[in-house]
C-alpha cells in the first residue's frame, strides 16, 4: 500500500501477493440451446468473441489473475470501466463496498478458504452491465468451476436467467464458503475447549489468541455485506424479479455474523475456563498435599515423643512397647483417610 502514497486518484498499483503474470480471460456465453466459451489472451480476441453472435446472449468475461497491472488498466479501458474502479480491483485489500455508476454496478467481495491452518482471503471484483457481466479475480475458487458446471448443464435456471442471476450466483457461491470455514472453525472450538477443560497448557492460550484475531478478520469482512446486499436491493441495476435472491442471500449473512457473534462469545470465555481449570487443579494439588501433611503430623509426633528417653516411663520398658508403637502409627493415618472420606474432603 505504500507505493501508492502521493500518487494521483486513479493510478492503478497491484497491491497483492501474487506472482506477476498475464491475464488468463475467460468468455462465456450462454442461452438455452448453446454455451460458448472462449480463452483469450488480448484486446482484439475479447472485441471478436463478444460481437461473434447477433442476437443477445448472457456473457460472463472471468479475468485472472490480476497481478499485471498494466494488462488491467487496459482490459479496464477497454470496457470502459473508470480509472477509480480500476485502482479499487488491483487493491486487493480493500473491505468489500459496492458502487453504482451511470451504466454498470461496481462490487468488490472476498473468498475465503483454509490454507492449512492459516484463514486466507482473496479478492473477487463484479462489473455488472446490461449486458455482460465481467469478474475480475486476483485469486479465485478453482475459477469458479462449480458455477461453469451450472452453465454448461442443459435446462438449468442458470442458463434460462440473464446476468442478474450469474451475478447473484456468483455472490451466493462467496458467501456460502463462510458457513464451510465456520464448519472448521467451530470443530477448532470444540478441540480448544476440551483441551483447556482437560490438558491447559500455554499453547492453549496462544491457540485462543490465534482463534480471536481469526473471528475478527471475518467479522470484518461479513460485516459490510449487510450494506452491500441492502444497496442491491434497493438497486435500479438490478430486475425486480432478482430481488428475492439477494433478500435470501442476505439472510444468509444475517445467519454468518449471528454465529460469529456466538464463535466470539465461546471463545472469550476459554480464558475464565483456563484460569478456572489451573485454579481447579491447583486446589486438587494442594488438598492431597494437606491431606499426607496432615497424616504425618501426628506420626511425627509420635516418633519425636517415643524418640524422647524418660527415665520413669515404665511402658518404654516393656518388650512390646515396639510392636504397640507401630499399630499406633498405622492405625492414626487409617483413621485420617476415613475421617476425610466421610467428611468428603477427597
Amino acid at each position: 500500500m505504500t507505493e501508492k502514497v502521493g500518487l494521483s486518484p486513479g493510478t492503478a498499483i497491484y497491491t497483492g501477493d501474487v506472482e506477476i503474470k498475464k491475464p488468463e480471460i475467460t468468455i462465456i456465453k450462454y442461452d438455452l440451446n448453446e454455451v460458448l466459451t472462449q480463452e483469450c489472451d488480448s484486446l482484439e480476441c475479447i472485441e471478436t468473441l463478444l460481437k461473434r453472435s447477433e442476437k443477445s446472449m448472457p456473457t460472463w468475461v472471468h479475468i485472472e489473475p490480476i497481478s499485471d497491472q498494466e494488462s488491467i488498466a487496459k482490459l479496464c479501458g477497454s470496457f470502459n470501466i473508470h480509472s477509480l474502479v480500476a485502482e479499487d480491483i488491483l487493491s486487493v485489500a480493500h473491505r468489500p463496498k459496492i458502487e453504482e455508476f451511470e451504466n454498470y454496478i461496481f462490487v468488490i467481495l472476498k473468498y475465503i478458504e483454509y490454507v492449512g491452518e492459516e484463514l486466507k482471503f482473496s479478492q473477487i471484483s463484479f462489473v455488472l452491465k446490461e449486458d455482460f457481466l465481467i469478474t475480475f479475480a486476483d485469486d479465485s475458487p478453482q475459477r469458479f468451476e462449480i458455477i461453469k458446471k451450472r452453465i454448461a448443464k442443459k435446462d438449468s435456471r442458470m442458463r434460462r436467467e440473464g446476468n442478474e442471476y450469474l451475478f447473484f450466483a456468483l455472490i451466493d457461491y462467496l458467501v456460502d464458503q463462510y458457513f464451510i470455514v465456520l464448519e472448521k472453525i467451530g470443530e477448532k472450538i470444540e478441540d480448544i475447549e476440551d483441551e483447556i477443560l482437560n490438558n491447559p497448557t500455554r499453547q492453549s492460550i496462544q491457540n485462543v489468541h490465534d482463534l480471536k484475531r481469526t473471528l475478527v478478520e471475518l467479522k470484518k469482512s461479513v460485516w459490510p455485506l449487510r450494506e452491500l446486499l441492502n444497496a442491491l436491493l434497493i438497486s435500479d441495476g438490478v430486475k425486480q424479479q432478482y430481488h428475492i435472491y439477494f433478500k435470501d442471500t442476505y439472510d444468509h449473512v444475517i445467519n454468518i455474523i449471528d454465529i460469529i457473534e456466538g464463535y466470539r462469545d465461546s471463545v472469550s470465555s476459554f480464558l475464565d475456563i483456563y484460569l478456572s481449570t489451573l485454579s481447579n487443579r491447583m486446589n486438587e494439588i494442594m488438598k492431597t498435599l494437606s491431606i499426607i501433611a496432615t497424616i504425618f503430623i501426628p506420626l511425627s509426633f509420635l516418633t519425636g515423643y517415643f524418640g524422647m528417653n524418660f527415665k520413669y516411663e515404665t511402658i518404654f520398658e516393656s518388650q512390646d512397647a515396639y510392636y504397640f508403637s507401630n499399630i499406633l502409627m498405622i492405625i492414626i493415618p487409617v483413621f485420617l483417610l476415613i475421617y476425610f472420606k466421610f467428611r468428603k474432603w477427597f
